[in-house]
């Protein structure tokens, strides 16, 4: 499964690369109304094996494409395309980053800006979310893939919102900030 490569947006690239759980359902419908413009643009995330630059482009619909290039040390990289959409909650604002393959879905990933050239993304760690499916705070299945456990998420839009209203202490692993390197699309 790719979600923007390091199981880790560090990682936009990081994000969708990752062995991330996938939710059959965003967190909520595509809402062209409410999108957020402040996405638009290139953005950089530099880590020390290489750095990942995201395109992040407004659709005609409303929605998002997300473009990620990622360049290594060797100069070895690869570019990876992802559709998706925002979901502006009163608790937060979410990325549902859909992704195709064997099993369609979504990944689900928090943001925040620290003025507008900085987008700091928090991916839901894996542990915080397999806990909630054990406990049933999320709905969810796991399946065995090779002797490797597969989560999945089967929770509605509306269990989404419910369950990030009062997620976990460790629902979020470690910031991934991404500088803005193109242009901003809307001034504040």
């Amino acid at each position: 499964m790719r979600f923007l490569p390091l199981c880790a947006l560090a990682a936009m690239s990081l994000l969708l690369a990752a062995c991330l759980p996938e939710s059959e359902h965003p967190v909520s419908a595509a809402d062209p109304e409410h999108g957020d413009p402040r996405l638009w643009g290139a953005w950089i995330n530099e880590a020390e094996d290489g750095f990942t630059v995201a395109h992040v482009l407004a659709t005609e619909g409303g929605t998002l494409h997300l473009v990620t290039i990622d360049h290594d040390v060797e100069g070895v990289g690869g570019v990876d395309e992802y559709d998706g959409h925002v979901s502006r909650l009163k608790v937060g604002d979410y990325l549902n980053v859909r992704v195709t393959g064997s099993e369609t879905g979504y990944l689900v990933a928090k943001y925040r800006f620290d003025g507008k050239d900085k987008m700091i993304i928090a991916l839901t760690e894996t542990a915080a979310l397999e806990q909630a499916v054990r406990d049933g705070k999320l709905a969810g299945s796991f399946t065995e893939e090779g002797g490797t456990p597969d989560l999945r998420i089967t929770a509605t839009s509306e269990q989404w919102q419910a369950f990030l209203a009062k997620p976990p202490a460790d629902l979020y692993g470690e910031d991934i900030v991404f500088e803005r390197v193109g242009p901003a699309y809307v001034s504040e």
